[in-house]
C-alpha cells in the first residue's frame, strides 16, 4: 500500500496503524473480511467475533430474537485491542492476519467510511502524519474499489437477513446470522443468486 516500500517505512506505517487502528479494534468490518478470514484459520466466525448494540439507523445492524435485539459485528477484542494483534517480546504490537486483515485494516491510513480515499488525523498516533501522496495511487484505487463492493454487499445482507428474520416465527442468534453470512458469500462467489432465492 505505501509507496516507499523500504524497511524502514514499511516498520513505521506497521507502528502507527497498530498502535491507532489495532488497539481499539478492527473497524468497518464486512461480511467478506469476516467469511476471508473464517475460511483462511479454518475457524466458525462466532470464535473470533462479538456483537455490539446497533445505534439507529445502522445499515450494518443484525435483527435477532424476533426483532427483540438489533447489533453490530465485529472482530473480537482482548484487553490489548483487537484479537488478532499480536504483542512482541519487545511490547510492541502487530497484525496476525497479515493479507487476510479486513480490508479498512491494510488500507490504513485511508478511512474508508465515505468511499473516498482520504486520510483522516489519528489522535492517538504523533509518530508520522500520513498523506495521500505516502501511498501507492493504484493499490489504494483497487482496495477502496474492493471495500465499496464488500461494503455495499455486506449491506444488502444483513437488510435480506432483517427481513427474514422479520417473517420468522424461530428465534434467531448471531450464529445463525453468521452461517446465513457463511453461505451467501459462497453464493456470491459462484455467481449464484442469494440461499433464499437458490433453496425457494
Amino acid at each position: 500500500m505505501l509507496s516507499d516500500q523500504s524497511t524502514s517505512a514499511r516498520a513505521e506505517w506497521q507502528s502507527c496503524r497498530a498502535r491507532t487502528r489495532c488497539t481499539r479494534g478492527a473497524r468497518y468490518v464486512t461480511g467478506a473480511d469476516i467469511v476471508r478470514i473464517s475460511r483462511t484459520l479454518a475457524l466458525e466466525p462466532w470464535k473470533f467475533t462479538q456483537t455490539a448494540p446497533a445505534t439507529a439507523g445502522d445499515p450494518t445492524g443484525i435483527v435477532l430474537d424476533k426483532g427483540r435485539r438489533r447489533v453490530t459485528l465485529k472482530l473480537a477484542n482482548a484487553a490489548h485491542g483487537c484479537v488478532f494483534s499480536i504483542l512482541t517480546p519487545s511490547g510492541a504490537a502487530c497484525c496476525g492476519l497479515g493479507d487476510i486483515a479486513p480490508v479498512a485494516c491494510r488500507i490504513f491510513p485511508i478511512d474508508p467510511k465515505d468511499g473516498v480515499p482520504r486520510v483522516r488525523p489519528e489522535r492517538t498516533c504523533d509518530c508520522h502524519e500520513w498523506k495521500l501522496e505516502d501511498l501507492d495511487r493504484g493499490a489504494v484505487v483497487k482496495a477502496m474499489s474492493t471495500w465499496t463492493a464488500d461494503r455495499d454487499h455486506w449491506f444488502e445482507l444483513v437488510e435480506r437477513w432483517n427481513a427474514l428474520a422479520a417473517e420468522s416465527d424461530e428465534e434467531s442468534d448471531i450464529k445463525d446470522f453468521q452461517r446465513y453470512l457463511l453461505e451467501a458469500q459462497s453464493a456470491r462467489e459462484a455467481g449464484a443468486g442469494w440461499p433464499e432465492d437458490v433453496t425457494a
